[in-house]
């Protein structure tokens, strides 16, 4: 292969090397909640405190806060916000 092939693919692979970030999720209610992630056939259960961010939760799940509702996650979600009972993407 030529150099310039092989450079376009180094670049190409570098471009979307790291592009998959995970969401955070911030709760800016005063309660906290239940949290169950839904990932495939997996459920993780978990909790959110009160004017709270938990770092990095998924990807590519489905974040349910138990009694309010759920939002898809994907890679061009940042961050799952809890604000006034309610559950919206960023």
């Amino acid at each position: 292969m030529s150099d310039r092939i092989l450079w376009l693919l180094a670049a190409t692979a570098a471009l979307g090397a790291g592009t998959a970030t995970a969401a955070d999720l911030e709760n800016r209610d005063d309660v906290g909640y239940d949290v169950r992630l839904h990932s495939g056939a997996s459920t993780t259960h978990s909790s959110i405190g009160g004017h709270t961010t938990q770092l990095s939760v998924c990807s590519d799940c489905t974040v349910e806060v138990v009694g309010i509702g759920e939002v898809a996650v994907d890679a061009s979600v940042d961050a799952v916000i809890i604000e006034n009972g309610a559950i919206r993407t960023e």
